[in-house]
């Protein structure tokens, strides 16, 4: 990078971007301008005349996007993997799939299919059977407008599933997320069998629930959310949606690490359909790379949602396995680690996306 005064060489683009704006109020004349070059061509000018950096050059979109997907490549190979009931997940090498069973009877799209020990193990079976790589246990429906149940109703739905899961020799080894906000339902799940906390929340409804990621040695998954199932519809005003995000996700992280959750234990979720109007869950999906500065694992949960049902005209989840299929495409390639899906489907989907777009 050159300018007046000054010239410098970094390894990262990213770098050099950060320094080439933290340089360019000294821009006072029309004549001097910020250069940075890619070896000898000339790729980014920043000057008094442009409100924003231009590219330079025939095909220098696409080499800096190059660029920029193998720095995101690197930054992913640097995150440690988890190891969980001796199943390795190494970040960046493929696509892992959490298979949802909810334990409710009004889920948006399974309510009522898998609301008994019998009926969830037996869901069990088929989605480790196709090779899903997380069982995501739930005993509290989170559609939009959704009631809260009381605390001893979420318990006594969820721990004797995972319990039966632990005891079923088949199952015994399968990796286990609580789906929940409750820090004593994720205690108490732990202590059954389960291994990952999935908070919808981002630990802000009870914020104890960092204490037990990190009391617990559990890898914690934080979503966002604004509001709560019943209100979030109505708070889907953002001045700027990734960036707004971002800062949470950011704050949550910070804040579970000053508990003592170590970082490569944090996994991020953008939360679609969580305070989110249709076109701006597009854009998420759009911009997932951006989430990648937050240097966590991506869990993405798009399956069956209404958005795809409003591109669709489809009114029945059950109806939107094709769309859903897009838009876990659009997740992986935008570098989505983990995705929530609801049927075993998926996997030969990530399987082809995966060795498209991770080769």
């Amino acid at each position: 990078m050159i300018t007046r005064g000054f010239k410098q060489e970094f390894e990262r683009w990213t770098d050099a971007l950060e320094t080439a704006n933290g340089l360019r109020p000294q821009l006072k004349s029309w004549f001097v301008d910020i250069r940075i070059f890619d070896g000898k061509s000339l790729v980014w000018m920043y000057s008094k005349l442009r409100a924003h950096p231009e590219y330079i050059g025939p095909g220098t979109y696409d080499r800096l996007g190059r660029l920029f997907m193998a720095e995101g490549q690197a930054k992913a190979a640097g995150r440690s993997q988890w190891n969980i009931q001796g199943h390795p997940f190494n970040w960046g090498e493929r696509t892992y799939l959490m298979g949802v069973i909810n334990i409710t009877p009004d889920s948006f799209s399974d309510g009522g299919q898998f609301n008994s020990v019998a009926a969830a193990l037996e869901q069990a079976h088929r989605l480790l059977g196709a090779k899903i790589d997380i069982l995501d246990i739930g005993g509290q429906s989170t559609r939009p407008g959704a009631e809260q149940i009381s605390l001893g109703e979420e318990l006594n739905r969820v721990v004797p599933v995972i319990e039966a899961i632990r005891q079923d020799k088949t199952l015994a080894q399968a990796v286990i997320s609580i789906d929940t906000t409750r820090a004593t339902v994720a205690r108490a799940a732990i202590e059954a069998g389960a291994d990952i906390i999935n908070d919808i929340s981002g630990a802000t409804y009870e914020p104890d629930m960092l204490k037990v990621a990190a009391e617990t040695k559990a890898p914690i998954i934080l979503m966002h959310l604004r509001g709560t199932p019943e209100t979030m519809q109505q708070m889907t005003d953002y001045d700027d949606l990734l960036g707004e995000m971002s800062a949470f996700l950011r704050q949550q992280i910070e804040r579970a690490l000053e508990v003592g959750v170590p970082r490569e234990n944090i996994c991020i979720d953008p939360g679609i359909g969580f305070a989110k109007t249709y076109a701006q869950n597009l854009e998420i999906l759009r911009r997932l790379p951006d989430l990648a500065a937050l240097n966590c694992p991506i869990l993405v949960g798009a399956s069956r949602k209404s958005f795809i049902g409003w591109i669709l005209d489809q009114p029945d989840p059950h109806q939107r396995e094709w769309g859903t299929a897009a838009a876990c495409t659009a997740a992986i390639a935008g570098g989505a680690d983990i995705l929530r899906v609801h049927s075993a489907s998926m996997v030969d989907v990530a399987q082809v996306a995966d060795a498209i777009w991770r080769q």
